[in-house]
């Protein structure tokens, strides 16, 4: 179990409740209560669940995430359902290790619900093996390719123990997709420390095309060469063909310093040339390093709950504040006594410090 204080005195706090309005006012919000009541064995009660949203409420993504982190800890979710504004959820025990199966029933993101699930399982008493299907590389998440390589690698440094990989691709709108999860339990998280990039040691891309034409993908590597070639980088090329139930296409970016890790990507759609797919990854990329920041701006928000139990006082570096990074920041201090500080720098970064709880 990460270190911190004991379940029963957070329990004593009573059942916290939240504003679903508050700053990003979207599924981050459920996500985030859904891992800390799992953690904590706090219970939570949500209104105003997606308020601002053109189609507020839960969806079936959102819902998927409620009843699979439900599961693993015997929570009773009161309220819980498609387009529901409210519910209350109470875990009842801690959560437990074993094999899950959960199905999105859409195109709705499998690495938001991996995210959701994969700290609570790390706390378990022996190995999960976790099966999620949707869509692994949907608008408005991380791309699988991002889960391991980003979020999953920089916690495995950190004394984490859990990998992910594909066994199909899912996209937008089909789904379809299937995401594996493999957790063991971790004792401990150590803090991060993200503050100085250093060099840059190496650049990857990863092009991904399912039922799509051979020169596709190769179109998408080479406009990947010769951006990062004007830009003055070297970049190794990697093409793969996951199997998918419909075409689809995605470029992922790696990049790895002396001081950490990123990642960026761009989504192919009907009628967009992969030459563009290729160039807005890279550009995402390009505007990052120019930044001098250590931390991506997704990895920044992703980093709050995680190092909220770690073992000290964690530090990083992002380009900027987003509203998903503020929003994060205060459900976790809805649910536990740390201590969270953001400074925006003169330089035109800004820096995160997290005081773990229990310490």
């Amino acid at each position: 179990m990460f270190r911190g204080r004991g379940k029963k005195e957070l329990q004593s706090s009573g059942t916290v409740r939240i504003d679903g309005s508050y700053g990003e006012g979207g599924g981050q919000i459920i996500r985030t209560c859904l891992s800390l009541a799992a953690l904590t064995g706090r219970a939570f009660e949500v209104v105003n669940v997606r308020a601002g949203r053109p189609k507020p409420g839960l969806q079936a993504q959102h819902l998927t995430a409620v009843q699979s982190t439900a599961q693993i800890c015997g929570a009773h979710a009161e309220g819980a359902h498609i387009g529901s504004s409210s519910f209350l959820f109470a875990p009842q025990h801690s959560p437990i290790s074993g094999q899950y199966n959960f199905e999105v029933g859409t195109a709705g993101a499998t690495t938001l619900i991996a995210q959701t699930l994969v700290l609570p399982l790390s706390c378990a008493q022996g190995k999960s093996h976790v099966q999620i299907s949707g869509g692994t590389h949907v608008p408005f998440a991380p791309v699988a390719d991002y889960l391991e390589s980003v979020y999953l690698e920089l916690l495995r440094r950190l004394g984490m123990s859990a990998t992910s990989h594909y066994e199909a691709a899912g996209y937008y709108p089909k789904g379809g997709g299937k995401l594996v999860l493999e957790i063991d339990p971790s004792a401990e998280i150590r803090p991060v420390n993200l503050v100085q990039r250093g060099r840059l040691l190496r650049l990857s891309a990863r092009i991904i095309t399912s039922r799509l034409p051979e020169h596709v993908g190769r179109r998408g590597a080479l406009a990947v060469q010769e951006f990062m070639r004007s830009a003055g980088h070297d970049v190794e090329t990697e093409q793969i063909n996951p199997p998918s139930c419909a075409p689809g296409a995605a470029v992922f970016i790696q990049a790895e310093c002396e001081g950490g890790i990123a990642g960026f990507s761009a989504l192919g759609q009907v009628g967009k040339p992969m030459e563009r797919v290729a160039r807005d990854a890279c550009q995402e990329f390009l505007a990052w390093w120019e930044s001098g920041a250590p931390c991506d701006e997704r990895l920044a928000d992703q980093l709050v709950l995680p190092m909220a139990f770690a073992s000290g006082i964690s530090r990083w570096v992002t380009r900027r504040v987003t509203d998903h990074l503020r929003t994060v920041v205060w459900v976790v201090e809805q649910f536990l006594p740390v201590s969270i500080g953001i400074e925006e720098r003169a330089d035109g970064l800004a820096e995160i410090a997290v005081r773990s709880y229990g310490r």
